[in-house]
């Protein structure tokens, strides 16, 4: 009797195997679908409220903010920026070096970066960049906190 057990077991198992290789998403149909999720801020005009950044905040002139959120202590302010990855990634390292802002760490990758910062205002936190907005704009993501 153990054996029949034994057998249906191992199909369902293969069958669970050969389900999951057939269904699922390419890399290039999830990037899609993470481009979409962008694509609204990307396409949004530009605020005409104060972001709730400081006014120190050093902002690249080719970045648009769209929307702002507080979270808790933090502020979170979305938009897009023209250019490609590279060149949104070295604007705002050029801003940073005209301000009283210090990076405390960044990176760059092929479809996003990041760029930690700490302020003279108190304020730390980080700027996202994600390459989803499609040809010619980066999606920006700024969180800002009172330093702790």
């Amino acid at each position: 009797m153990a054996r029949p057990t034994v057998f249906r077991l191992l199909a369902l198992a293969m069958l669970g195997l050969a389900l999951a290789a057939c269904g699922g998403e390419s890399e290039s149909e999830q990037e899609g679908e993470r481009g979409e999720a962008f694509a609204p801020i990307c396409e949004m005009p530009a605020m005409t409220a104060e972001t709730g950044l400081s006014s120190e905040f050093p902002v690249p002139p080719n970045v648009t903010f769209v929307k702002s959120e507080d979270a808790g202590p933090s502020t979170i302010v979305e938009g897009y920026a023209e250019g490609d990855i590279s060149d949104v990634y070295d604007a705002w390292h050029e801003s940073f070096d005209e301000s009283s802002y210090e990076i405390s760490f960044d990176e760059l990758e092929d479809h996003d970066a990041e760029i930690s910062f700490v302020g003279t205002d108190d304020q730390t936190g980080q700027i996202k960049l994600e390459d989803e907005c499609g040809e010619g704009k980066v999606y920006v993501r700024v969180t800002s906190r009172p330093e702790s």
